[in-house]
């Protein structure tokens, strides 16, 4: 008999979560700065959605968490970039706790007895097998009665990087990575992945390694997120490529102009922002994908 188990990928895409844009003039609040949302559409649309295209298990569904004060028209958008994929938006109102809000809708969208959340971030990439090592993972421990006792934390350590700017890939070891996963009972009082940052999850919850020889997450390099540095030993072959077709760069897209503060140096490249779809966001009109 198979286990009862659903599976959610979770992300946050444009929560109030104090993140600050590099390139953001510094007007209006960061999350919902149009030119962010933009360049972060074609991120999303040119990294992380084809990522879940390719999975080769795609019984999921995906959350994401926006804020509830941003655009139908751009959820909508955002939501139809995973051809295929079961994706659903999470709205969060100023002051909510994005985790609360994932664990409420998974209360109400299914009766599993048991249920596994992955952590993703909108502009990174999932490797094409990684759906299924979670799944293989889970419902071992599970079918052991290990989750019975308490959560299941899945890490996975072994990743890579890719520069935006230069094309290159880079082998990443990160034992504490972000593309972490939490199985446990449902209950109104599960804990969710989003529980703490996911650099303490290990030493919370009962864990085990993915193990795997090839990487299993790709971290996107580029200049419109303070925090991207490239990390770990150049490779010549990566485990798998990221972004579709198309999605090369030759040379450094140029920066906005800052006016209110002082311009951050760029350290790599970011998806060059439409400036079409620009206009259309702030008309509320329809954008264009993949142009």
């Amino acid at each position: 008999m198979s286990t009862d188990l659903k599976k959610y990928v979770a992300i946050r895409y444009n929560t109030a979560t104090g993140f600050m844009p590099s390139q953001w003039n510094g007007h209006g609040r960061a999350n919902l700065d149009p030119v962010w949302l933009v360049e972060r559409l074609a991120l999303f649309d040119t990294y992380c959605a084809p990522s879940l295209e390719g999975q080769s298990q795609k019984d999921f569904t995906v959350l994401i968490a926006f804020d509830s004060e941003t655009h139908e028209n751009y959820i909508r958008i955002v939501c139809g970039c995973a051809a295929g994929i079961d994706v659903r938006p999470v709205l969060i109102k100023a002051g909510e706790n994005y985790n609360v809000a994932f664990n409420a809708f998974v209360q109400s969208d299914t009766d599993a007895e048991f249920v596994l959340l992955t952590r993703l971030d909108s502009d990174d990439a999932l490797a094409p097998t990684f759906m299924e090592r979670v799944d293989f993972y889970a419902r071992r421990e599970i079918a052991k009665g290990e989750v019975n006792q308490q959560p299941l934390y899945i890490a996975f350590p072994h990743g890579q990087n890719f520069d935006a700017a230069t094309n290159h890939y880079t082998q990443h070891e990160y034992p504490t990575s972000a593309f972490g996963t939490l199985v446990e009972k449902r209950s109104p009082s599960m804990n969710g992945v989003y529980c703490d940052e996911h650099t303490k999850m290990a030493t919370r919850f009962n864990t085990v390694g993915a193990a795997s020889k090839e990487a299993q997450w790709c971290i996107v390099i580029h200049d419109n997120n303070a925090a991207n540095v490239l990390r770990g030993k150049p490779v010549a072959e990566p485990a798998f490529t990221v972004g579709r077709p198309g999605a090369e760069t030759n040379a450094r897209a140029p920066a906005r102009k800052e006016t209110t503060q002082k311009q951050m140096p760029q350290t790599s490249a970011k998806a060059s922002r439409n400036a079409g779809n620009f206009v259309r966001f702030l008309l509320g009109r329809p954008m264009v994908l993949r142009k």
